[in-house]
């Protein structure tokens, strides 16, 4: 998948007002750093949805990656 940089922040809006609202804010910040990785990050957090259910979810946990910024992966 490889939509435009809107597009994939407003998907990933709708995730969270799925999955957990309080990070919704984050949904920009997201697209942004990973908007060369979109089937990635929704693997990753559906997996950290998956594994984490009715535990607190952590920004830090979300974006630690093996594909974004800190991997050496270009984020745009």
């Amino acid at each position: 998948m490889h939509i435009s940089l809107e597009d994939f922040e407003q998907k990933l809006k709708e995730f969270f007002d799925r999955h957990d609202p309080s990070k919704k804010s984050i949904s920009h910040t997201i697209a942004k750093h990973f908007v060369n990785h979109q089937d990635e990050v929704f693997e990753h957090l559906s997996d950290l949805y998956h594994e984490k259910e009715g535990i607190h979810v952590t920004e830090d946990s979300i974006f630690n990656t093996s594909f974004g910024p800190s991997s050496g992966a270009t984020p745009y």
